[in-house]
């Protein structure tokens, strides 16, 4: 890593706007599913992919129009991102847009959002193409996770930042109005910067209603063998996608289309460990369209607890896939559960420590009252949906125990055991149908926040598994890294497995785990705390 890294930024050299290669044969309008409308307010999903110099011979130009071309044919099984995403504004149905006239009842209310494509001025996909006077090893060091498993972002890594598209990306409760050039804001951009020793970085970011990383990491590594077809003049595959965000919506208990909720469902659904913190509670005033008065739907956002101009570290952790089975076997030792069926993860036993350190780090070893985990849960699994499902099911559980047992480092199996026994408890269909009758009948899907950050709270997105990794253009090029794009703020951590090239594994028939190249860890934590937990003996375990 070069100190002079950071004045290597993209300069842009092209912008434009890519749509399906065959045009959408009818104007559509899709409301989406429950849970997606309850991220319309959330960050991007977000992602960088660091490539190497590719091996075959191919033109920086001729690069970046093969890319968009195999991009546009990859758009042909995606056309509702490349469209407009909308949101109810109104509790007036009279006041609704026209294109809704056919949505179920549940679908137009305040605050529920979708997707309308196929019009004369959908607005496509933003492409942008840059160049760099960076290198990939100024950007990030091949081994630079063995030299140096505690990283600065702010000095090193965060470098890759600057190469994600500044296009405006829609959000679905804003305006969305035309610029100069009469183009609207796109639901994704793409930018693409080739360096000067020919790598490239690939940056992709869109709307968290339209997809999480399941389904940016699904839509990339289609475009990437449609991109591979092109290269070998093979047959275009077919991408297997399914946009059917109310099969999702279908699994709620009860009637969502009543004219009011189910008193015992939504029992139900107040009986999950989720924190139900509440936007609109004083002195926030609910939108317009309802009264001032509105009663309370939970609890005051804890502002006490998060000082929000405190200045902030961030640093990525990188754990061996050594140090992640020595803690693993270090929390099963500890602990059994109650249920056989109840396993403890090697998830469940990272996060487990890391949320310890946090808590130390932190200061917090005599406190008694509790501190909270907010785990971002993926829901596909417990519908049987498969990666293919395209949306973001995703909601926040509230793993919750006492500062003073999670910070004295030597209950690893309890923390452990809490995580799984939570996750198991919310990862359920008939307790997740209830959650959905509750979210139907809210007076927004975005009222409600199921998570906090500051002194008491962590916020974990994971993307273990993603395969953020599994992804090949056909270039003849490795991934150096990928990254995740997250917001700096103190507490809110990114999982992601590591890159392959820091422990590349011998040929074997066994499918490799996901733990095996070892774990990144990004955390910010307000800077005297990240001093603290640089400075625990027991953050990096030694084996």
């Amino acid at each position: 890593m070069t100190p002079s890294a950071a004045l290597h930024g993209p300069s842009i050299a092209r912008k434009s706007r890519v749509l399906p290669h065959q045009p959408t044969s009818r104007e559509c309008a899709l409301p989406l599913s429950l849970l997606d409308a309850t991220t319309a307010n959330f960050g991007l999903t977000s992602a960088i992919w660091l490539l190497e110099r590719p091996t075959i011979s191919l033109a920086s130009a001729d690069l970046a129009n093969h890319l968009r071309t195999a991009l546009s044919t990859t758009l042909d099984a995606y056309p509702l991102w490349c469209g407009y995403l909308k949101g109810i504004l109104s509790i007036d149905d009279d006041e609704l847009p026209l294109e809704t006239a056919s949505f179920p009842t549940h679908a137009k209310r305040y605050g529920r959002v979708y997707v309308h494509y196929g019009t004369s001025t959908d607005p496509g996909v933003e492409f942008v193409e840059a160049t760099s006077t960076a290198t990939v090893d100024n950007l990030y060091d091949a081994h630079s996770a063995k030299r140096r498993p505690v990283w600065n972002r702010g000095e090193d890594e965060q470098i890759l930042t600057q190469f994600s598209p500044p296009t405006n990306v829609v959000r679905a409760l804003e305006p969305n109005e035309s610029d100069t050039d009469g183009l609207y804001k796109p639901i994704m951009a793409i930018q693409g910067t080739v360096l000067a020793c020919g790598s490239y970085v690939l940056a992709v970011k869109i709307a968290h209603p339209l997809a999480d990383i399941t389904s940016l990491t699904r839509f990339v590594r289609d475009w990437a063998s449609i991109s591979r077809a092109m290269l070998t003049e093979a047959v275009l595959p077919v991408p297997n996608r399914l946009f059917e965000p109310q099969r999702l919506d279908a699994f709620a208990a009860g009637d969502i289309n009543a004219d009011h909720a189910d008193p015992s469902i939504i029992k139900d659904a107040l009986s999950l460990p989720l924190h139900r913190y509440d936007w609109w509670a004083p002195p926030a005033q609910p939108p317009s369209p309802f009264p001032s008065d509105l009663p309370l739907a939970g609890k005051p956002l804890p502002w006490a607890e998060w000082d929000t101009k405190a200045a902030v570290d961030q640093y990525t952790v990188h754990f061996s896939k050594k140090q992640i089975d020595h803690l693993w076997q270090s929390a099963t030792q500890e602990n059994s559960l109650p249920s056989p069926k109840l396993k403890i993860s090697k998830h469940d036993a990272l996060l487990a420590h890391v949320w310890s350190c946090v808590v130390r780090a932190r200061g917090l070893e005599a406190d008694q009252g509790p501190v909270h985990c907010d785990l971002v849960l993926g829901t596909r699994p417990a519908f049987q949906l498969d990666s293919s499902f395209l949306g973001s099911p995703t909601m926040m559980l509230n793993i919750e125990m006492p500062a003073s047992h999670i910070a004295s480092g030597s209950a690893l199996g309890t923390i452990a055991r809490r995580i799984r026994e939570t996750v198991s408890l919310v990862n359920d269909p008939q307790r997740l149908s209830a959650h959905l009758h509750s979210i139907a009948y809210e007076a927004s899907p975005q009222r409600l926040w199921q998570a906090f950050l500051g002194k008491r709270h962590i916020l974990v997105t994971t993307w273990a598994r993603a395969g953020v990794y599994d992804i090949d253009f056909g270039l003849g090029s490795r991934i150096r890294y990928a990254d995740g794009v997250v917001p700096c703020l103190d507490g809110c951590i990114l999982i992601v497995d590591s890159s392959p090239m820091e422990c590349p594994l011998a040929s074997s028939t066994v499918a490799p785990a996901w733990t095996d190249n070892g774990v990144d860890v990004t955390l910010p934590l307000r800077c005297q705390d990240m001093k603290r937990l640089l400075s625990d003996p027991l953050l990096l375990p030694n084996v």
